[in-house]
């Protein structure tokens, strides 16, 4: 499995930073993936010298590039993530999802820790205290998640993530965000999807609204955002070194093109 944007590849930078919402084969493909992998995963894991490669293979094959990328600069060890694996397989084959917090507090202590790691939870999971998304999200690898409230924020556990294109986003704003993006480096993708992100939803104060969110579905919501900055950049160009103002020129102006185009 890879993410893919309007069926084209985008790069490591871009998925890190963005999520889809699994479509209707999603979650048989993974337990296709499992079942085909799981031998071969465990063979390459008692093969001295050759786990690296062949365990990261297998895993690639269920979990999908993205989240082992991110496993891998997290520092989580392939045997973690093949126990995450089997978690998903397990909760795949039940139909956990549709009652996900059911699943997770059936888990074993040891099961529970791999599913935190893989997701880079701060603290233990304590399932009494997290919702039905929260739940759902973590039994999703890392590049899929669902917002089932719809309020632009992906419950992951009892964190709260953000992704940019939102997935109400049309297919015009996603492809022109991966267009604007491609070279960029992680950071600078993130950077800039927060403050996108921030005008779409509003900024949040004690998860209280201080600005007015705009319509995540309607693209000229987005074609406004980036109006608005570019009139912003030129009331305060005084107060930006000329390279932070060159670099925001160029980004949002080459965005606003690809919206409008």
């Amino acid at each position: 499995m890879d993410i893919r944007a309007v069926g084209q590849p985008i790069s490591a930078s871009q998925r890190h930073s963005y999520s889809e919402t699994p479509d209707s084969d999603f979650y048989q493909t993974l337990q296709s993936a499992y079942a085909t992998a799981a031998g071969r995963l465990a063979e390459a894991e008692a093969v001295a010298g050759e786990a690296g490669p062949r365990a990261t293979e297998a895993l690639e094959s269920i979990l999908g590039r993205t989240h082992v990328e991110l496993a891998a600069l997290r520092g989580v060890d392939s045997d973690t993530q093949a126990r995450y694996a089997r978690v998903l397989g397990e909760a795949y084959g039940s139909g956990a999802m549709d009652h996900a917090r059911q699943f997770l507090a059936g888990l074993s202590a040891e099961a529970l820790e791999a599913v935190r790691r893989n997701h880079a939870l701060a603290d233990p999971i304590n399932v009494g205290a997290i919702s039905e998304e929260g739940a759902r999200n973590l039994l999703l690898p890392e590049g899929y998640s669902v917002d089932l409230n719809q309020d632009g924020f992906d419950e992951v556990g009892a964190a709260r993530v953000i992704h940019f294109p939102p997935k109400a986003a049309p297919a015009a704003v996603r492809e022109a965000w991966f267009q604007a993006t491609a070279s960029m480096e992680t950071g600078d993708v993130m950077t800039y999807g927060l403050i996108m992100h921030g005008a779409i939803y509003g900024l949040r104060i004690d998860d209280t609204a201080t600005t007015v969110p705009k319509e995540p579905d309607d693209i000229d919501s987005y074609r406004q955002v980036v109006a608005d900055f570019l009139a912003a950049l030129e009331d305060q160009r005084g107060l930006l070194t000329p390279e932070q103002y060159a670099r925001d020129k160029d980004f949002f102006t080459r965005l606003g093109a690809l919206l409008n185009a």
